[in-house]
């Protein structure tokens, strides 16, 4: 009787091995700021499941989860000059703040280096933002009104490990892309 057991719950037993625990099929979030007016992208914002809205914050509801990679670019260029990271140290509390004309756009992590939110200041509350036509896309401003992100800095620098280049000079074209891993 034990070995039928066993034999009839062997294809069960390789059933569930086989699928993907919530977390690994959740994989990173992407969280993307760009220029063209001004234009956020955060996986899952549609869906509601993976963000907690208000006017002027958003918050991953998975608080434990870490930064694992950021990308600064201004055209094709890298502003991160390889680093993977651009300088921010994973393990410790991180913040990049974005400056579209007078106002700010942080995003950063809540507790030590764990959660990420973005928050924003009272000129662009979210609650402004435009839907867009791609999912989980929402815009401040309308293309061609001539703004556009006039600095980028991350915990506080606008260079990567004391360079000159500046994250973000300011002249149109500058992306962040941030991928957050739930844990």
């Amino acid at each position: 009787m034990i070995r039928l057991t066993l034999i009839s719950s062997l294809p069960l037993a390789i059933l569930l091995l086989s699928i993907p625990s919530p977390i690994q099929a959740q994989g990173d979030t992407k969280v993307t700021i760009k220029d063209g007016s001004i234009v956020l992208h955060a996986d899952g914002l549609d869906a509601g499941k993976n963000w907690k809205k208000k006017s002027g914050e958003l918050r991953h509801r998975n608080s434990k989860g870490v930064l694992t990679s950021l990308k600064i670019t201004e055209g094709v260029a890298d502003r991160c000059q390889g680093s993977s990271t651009c300088g921010i140290d994973t393990a410790q509390h991180w913040i990049i703040q974005v400056t579209y004309g007078m106002e700010t756009v942080t995003i950063e992590s809540i507790s030590n280096n764990q959660g990420v939110h973005l928050t924003s200041s009272p000129g662009i509350l979210f609650g402004k933002w435009k839907k867009t036509s791609k999912t989980d896309e929402r815009e401040f401003g309308t293309h061609g009104d001539g703004g556009h992100i006039s600095s980028i800095k991350v915990n506080g620098s606008d260079t990567v490990n004391g360079s000159a280049t500046k994250l973000c000079s300011g002249n149109g074209g500058c992306e962040i892309d941030l991928y957050y891993r739930p844990q």
